[in-house]
């Protein structure tokens, strides 16, 4: 699975930039998010402020900023 962080403006819901998270941390994900069931490469979710503080510490930088809500989507590389 690739995992992608997305931020989209509040104002306009357009996206203003996206982060791909690096591969191998799919169990440190699943506990994050509190998956139970295997992503299927279509998934989209809204992040908290403390998961995303989490998914920054995988990124290794902070990206937060107030004007952008934050998703997580999950796209399955072999299709």
């Amino acid at each position: 699975m690739i995992y992608i962080i997305e931020a989209f403006e509040k104002k306009t819901g357009f996206l203003a930039f996206e982060e791909r998270l690096p591969e191998g941390h799919d169990e440190h994900l699943k506990k994050i998010m509190g998956w139970t069931n295997e992503q299927q490469g279509w998934e989209g979710y809204d992040l908290t402020n403390s998961q995303l503080n989490e998914l920054e510490g995988i990124l290794g930088k902070r990206i937060y900023d107030p004007d952008y809500i934050f998703q997580i989507s999950c796209n399955d590389y072999t299709q």
